[in-house]
This record gives C-alpha cells, structure tokens and sequence, in this order.
C-alpha cells in the first residue's frame, strides 16, 4: 500500500496529464457528430480486431463443421441454380436474371444471445462496401440488420433485439404480421398483429414481407410453433422457432440492394 501511495506521489503530474486527456477526448467526442464518429470508429476497429484474435482461435477447432455446413450451402445452391446444358458446344448455359441485390460474405467475430438487446460484431466494414442499414442474412435465415460500420467492422442490431420488427408474411396465405423478440429465448420469436380468421399449424413458414424496405422479400425467418388466441378478440399471436441458430452462428452475408440510392431518392419526393 505504501509502495502504491509513493508511486502516485512520484507520478502524479503524469497520471494527472493522462486523466485530463481522456475527459478531453470524452467531452470532444460528444460534442461534435465528426469527432464522435471517429472515436466510435477507432473503438469498433480496435474492439473488433479483439474479438477476430479470439473468433480465429474458437474457429479452427471448428474447420470441420464449417466445412461441412459450407458443402451442404454448395450443394444447395446448385441445385436452385437454373442450368441449361448445351452439350453440342460443351457450354453451360445460366438463365438470366435482373440483378438487384449483391451479398458479401462475412465472418462473425462477437456474438450476445442472452441480452435484453443483443449485437452481432462482423469483420467486414466500410472498405467492403458495408454500409448501415443494410439486412444481414444467414444461411438458415435471416439475422438483423448493420447499425453502424468502421473501416473493417460493422455492428449488427440482431433479430435478438428489444427494438427489433421485421415484416413477415405467411407462405401459406402471404398474410402480413409484424416479428418482435420478446420471448427471452435465442431460438424463439413472436409474430404479432395476426387476423382472427386465420388458422395456423405448427410447422407453417413464415418468411420476409414484401414491404420492407431493408429485407429482401421471402427470405427465411422460421416457423409457427404456437398460435395464442386474443380473449378479446383482438389480433392473435404465434411464437415462431427461428431457422438461424444464433448460439452457432458463424459465417453470414450482408444484402446491398444495388439500386438503394435511386429508391431512396424517390422516396425523399414524398
């Protein structure tokens, strides 16, 4: 203790010097949007770097379940592919179509999932053309949505979020509902705003909406697992089971819609 006291004693112009800068850049990173962004930049660069040193240890243990989950992807992929086989020419012929979205592929390198407001970490940023408010996808489904990028990473408000709502639709009847997490449970959702009239049994899809302005339409989101009659009469619920497993996710992709720019544009006429 003694040691302690006399070392503040001999040092304490210099450790008083280092209080005063980090109150210094606090107050100048609240004060100004440009010095604010700059700090969180530098703090999601240097907080994302961490996490990847850990994410790369945990991940070659991992090698062969990864390889495994991406020979399946493979394998699916090419069976959604439209293939035409001109066998005159040896040429394989892909049917075209219009191109609006672009997916990056991405790693996760930080993961909450028992949070009241979960976040997802990923080791791309704004070099690799991520930008906020774009959907991030997994290859079972959908997972949240970029809330801020730095050069090299970008934070993701999960689908385990308090404020997270997505619109979904059914794909059996491509009724339109709203997906909130309030049921505290990584694996599960609730769908809410469903009409009276509609009955549900377990194993029913539920996919994106084809309102929203962030998702895709009919991607992935899970399936019902319990429909919860309103006593009022009111709009039911159903607790859904989520097709991504946020306790094992690993590798995901961020959805750029190519045109975004010219939509929001028209949007801002309005």
């Amino acid at each position: 203790m003694w040691n302690l006291i006399r070392f503040i004693q001999k040092n304490h112009f210099v450790i008083l010097f280092i209080v005063l800068e980090v109150i210094c850049i606090l107050m100048l990173s609240r004060s100004q949007n440009y010095h604010k962004q700059a700090v969180m930049n530098t703090t999601n660069n240097v907080v994302g770097k961490i996490y990847e040193w850990g994410s790369d240890v945990g991940n070659y243990f991992r090698l062969k379940k990864t390889n495994e989950q991406l020979a399946e992807e493979n394998a699916l992929l090419r069976q959604q592919l439209s293939i035409a086989v001109d066998t005159a020419q040896s040429t394989h012929i892909v049917n075209e179509r219009d191109t609006l979205y672009e997916y990056i592929p991405a790693q996760v390198v930080n993961n909450s999932i028992n949070q009241a407001k979960n976040y997802i970490i990923i080791n791309k940023g704004e070099n690799d053309g991520i930008m906020p408010d774009m959907c991030v996808v997994s290859p079972d489904g959908i997972v949240g949505v970029v809330l801020d990028v730095s050069s090299h990473y970008a934070t993701i408000l999960s689908l385990l979020h308090s404020n997270s709502s997505v619109g979904v639709s059914f794909k059996k009847n491509q009724e339109l509902a709203t997906l909130k997490w309030t049921t505290s449970n990584y694996r599960y959702g609730m769908v809410e705003d469903i009409a009276t009239h509609l009955v549900f049994e377990q194993g029913d899809t539920v996919l994106t909406g084809p309102n929203s302005e962030i998702f895709p339409k009919d991607l992935m989101v899970g399936t019902v697992e319990e429909l919860y009659q309103s006593p009022s009469g009111d709009l039911n619920r159903a607790k859904i089971k989520f097709s991504t497993n946020f306790a094992t996710l690993r590798h995901v992709y961020v959805i750029r819609n190519l045109y975004a720019t010219e939509l929001d544009s028209l949007r801002a006429k309005f």
